[in-house]
């Protein structure tokens, strides 16, 4: 009885390694290579705009939190004058006071139109970090074919790319085989009221876009080092964005008899078991395209667990839950940002609070959300409730649609070997509001491995500009085929 049962599971095993090793010589399929373009030159000037551009503290502090209005309208007035044919061509319109639609009328306006989008709020720079910073971070320095400053990556070097490229275009007489728009938001870092404004005339006037690109995914040849191929990273979807108050409230008073526990003491202890353990994992299609496109190029144990995933999932996941990039592929992340409490040295504060982030991966829902902070936390005198709205994010593009498969071409174009994938943005973008009017939203910049988005000696080279450039001329010129 022993026997029969050892050799069934040994033919168990022989079966199974016979899938699996079937599965992975089926997977090593040599990975598709495009041959790109030269990228033209940029002028000086392209340089220059992007580090004026940064000089302006366009900075979105919070919603309902006022800004330097002035700072917005001198941005604009910058653009107008640095850009004359832009708008000597295109027509424009405000929305929410400081965000701007630009119409490039087509040849052909009954065809659906494309939007290009960007942003120029930026975040603020934290007071105790700014001697950290290599340069000033509004000055907007070139050093090292590099251009310093809070905005460089996020994104007024998108902004001034596509204005730059269709000052290029408007210079050589080309006029779009379809009508194109460029949507600019003032407050993406807050709310996004102004993109929010802009899809809501797109809804009402019935201007149905067939491709829309933003901000997002971004070229990275740092988190696949074992392909030796730059890979672009094209999110055609992102997680929702939704902030928490934790607040607790407690008898305070002199700091010289204080109680067993504080308001700040109950709050520390309802971070940290937050902290301790991560919402369950989620396996979304995107990433899944996204391995099996990378897979095949693989080393063979990597190229294996891709292939087999019915068997290695788990294992596959926790290898890439190591690094905190990937990690945030697979879960809905919560993160506390901002902790609020306290007068004075000596005085024990009745109130604390703090904000907590969270990134929430598609098909899961802010109650779920909720539900998992209050059963992690396990204390009712941790008071939860919404800091901020939650998303309503739209339906992903297919990787079929012509959003996806236009960008993958100019990828193609503009980047020697890449390897183009589908992917999630784990950021928010103003895109987001298309999304429900458009065929095809994607979130993706042709930067590589852009440097400290949020934080400090923010930065874009040179060469990631001029890449940005062209790759927006492309997208122009190839519109309409």
């Amino acid at each position: 009885m022993i026997k029969k049962i050892f050799l069934a599971v040994l033919v168990l095993v022989i079966i199974i390694a016979g899938i699996v090793i079937f599965n992975t010589i089926q997977f090593s399929k040599e990975i598709v290579s495009k041959p790109a373009k030269e990228i033209p030159n940029l002028p000086d000037s392209a340089i220059r705009h992007l580090q004026q551009a940064i000089q302006f503290k366009t900075v979105s502090a919070g919603d309902g939190l006022p800004v330097d209005t002035a700072q917005y309208v001198a941005f604009w007035q910058f653009v107008e004058k640095n850009y004359p044919l832009v708008h000597q061509t295109l027509t424009h319109q405000s929305f929410n006071g400081l965000s701007r639609l630009y119409k490039w009328e087509g040849k052909h306006p009954e065809q659906k139109p494309y939007v290009l989008m960007a942003h120029f709020d930026v975040v603020p720079v934290e007071a105790a970090t700014e001697k950290l910073w290599t340069v000033p971070a509004f000055d907007g320095i070139l050093k090292n074919d590099t251009i310093y400053g809070r905005g460089a990556a996020d994104d007024k070097s998108s902004l001034i790319s596509i204005l730059e490229a269709a000052e290029k275009l408007l210079a050589d007489h080309f006029q779009p085989e379809r009508t194109i728009y460029f949507s600019f938001g003032n407050d993406e870092e807050t709310i996004g009221h102004g993109a929010q404004a802009i899809a809501k005339y797109f809804e009402e006037n019935k201007i149905h876009p067939e491709v829309v690109v933003d901000e997002g995914g971004e070229i990275t040849v740092e988190n696949f080092t074992e392909l030796k191929r730059p890979v672009a990273l094209i999110a055609v979807a992102e997680k929702g964005y939704m902030s928490f108050d934790l607040t607790v409230e407690m008898h305070g008073g002199h700091s010289s008899t204080p109680a067993p526990e504080t308001a700040i003491d109950v709050l520390n202890k309802g971070l940290v078991h937050l902290r301790e353990k991560q919402m369950p994992y989620q396996f979304l299609p995107v990433i899944k395209e996204m391995l099996n496109r990378v897979g095949p190029g693989m080393p063979f144990l990597q190229r294996m667990a891709i292939a087999n995933t019915w068997l290695f999932e788990k294992q596959l996941i926790g290898e890439m839950e190591k690094d905190k990039s990937s990690n945030a592929l697979f879960h809905t992340t919560i993160v506390p940002t901002i902790i609020q409490t306290g007068i004075k040295d000596n005085v024990i504060p009745t109130i604390a609070k703090a904000t907590v982030n969270t990134r929430i991966l598609p098909g899961t829902t802010v109650e779920q959300v909720e539900a998992f902070m209050n059963e992690q936390i396990n204390d009712p005198r941790v008071k939860i409730t919404h800091y901020s709205p939650p998303d309503k994010v739209g339906p992903a593009a297919s990787y079929e649609s012509v959003a996806y498969k236009k960008v993958e071409n100019a990828t193609y174009q503009i980047m020697k070997s890449v390897i183009p994938v589908p992917f999630l943005s784990v950021g928010a973008t103003d895109s987001k509001y298309f999304q429900n009017i458009a065929d095809g939203v994607i979130k993706f910049s042709p930067t590589i491995d852009a440097k400290g988005f949020h934080g400090i000696d923010e930065r874009i080279g040179v060469s990631d500009l001029k890449r940005m450039v062209f790759f927006y001329q492309i997208m122009l010129q190839e519109a309409g085929k």
